[in-house]
């Protein structure tokens, strides 16, 4: 028969708590470890190779096609010339680099970008969700959606007060699609179809129409142009931005740093000044 053991008082109650003492401090352990590596793995993490090459080189790689006036166009010197092109050159004038521009064909400019060729794109890019995974984009710089345009001494002021006027659009533009929507939310709203955007600014001009809606290029240009008439509201949006690698988030941060500064300073405006005419 086996003998009974007497355990010695309190024994239980030890063994329980060392079991606990151990698993807390082996958790404790775990966390430290844990901690210690998230800090090396922070302080290591790998280098923005395509800012580290643009600060080795002293040069930005801009590429952009150079077929859409006035954004970018090649003159009868063979140069590179637009707004865009004054973009590029006060970002890398502000972020102490020379530019150097590669004239590339549209289908090709994201490859371009992929392939490291050129390490931005400066293009009258349109930041769209299509391009995830092949560039990521700055803050907006330029907005190409429709604007209302009316005469200078006009009174109105928005898509609201044009209850009871006629409004100039192109068949079949966006500015068509937008004014469907508000002819329908606005009572005795007339809208006049004309077949390209220069026809909806003289409708304006000559009195057919009381305003014009259409895309921001059209309308600065026109503006610009034409002392008659004045830029009214954005109605839509359509964003140009800067594109930049995926992976090189030190640079679109730089980009950004820059492309804000020039907005508020007004530097942005005098652009949009000089190549539309406002």
């Amino acid at each position: 028969m086996r003998p009974d053991i007497e355990l010695p008082s309190g024994t239980i109650g030890l063994s329980r708590s060392y079991r606990y003492i151990t698993t807390f401090v082996s958790i404790v352990a775990l966390i430290a470890v844990v901690v210690v590596i998230g800090a090396w793995l922070y302080t290591h993490q790998p280098e923005d190779q395509v800012w580290q090459y643009i600060q080795t080189s002293g040069v930005l790689r801009v590429g952009m096609d150079a077929s859409y006036p006035p954004f970018e166009d090649v003159n009868a010197d063979g140069q590179i010339v637009g707004f865009d092109v004054d973009l590029a050159r006060e970002i890398g004038r502000r972020l102490g680099l020379e530019v150097s521009f590669a004239n590339i064909p549209y289908d090709g400019l994201y490859d371009a970008l992929l392939v490291r060729q050129v390490d931005v794109l400066i293009s009258a890019l349109v930041a769209a969700p299509e391009f995830e995974g092949k560039a990521n984009f700055s803050l907006p710089y330029f907005n190409a959606g429709d604007y209302l345009v009316v005469p200078v001494d006009a009174s109105l002021e928005q898509m609201a007060d044009l209850t009871g006027h006629t409004l100039a659009v192109e068949y079949g533009s966006s500015g068509d699609v937008e004014a469907r929507q508000w002819e329908r939310r606005l009572s005795a709203l007339t809208i006049r179809r004309y077949s390209d955007p220069e026809s909806t600014l003289q409708a304006v001009i000559r009195g057919e129409a009381d305003a014009a809606l259409v895309d921001g290029i059209t309308a600065r240009l026109g503006v610009g142009r034409y002392p008659e008439l004045a830029l009214g509201p954005n109605v839509t949006n359509v964003f140009f931005a800067v594109a930049v690698p995926e992976e090189s988030s030190l640079l679109l941060e730089k980009v950004n740093e820059v492309i804000q500064a020039i907005a508020d300073d007004g530097t942005l405006s005098r652009l949009v000044e000089k190549w539309f005419g406002l």
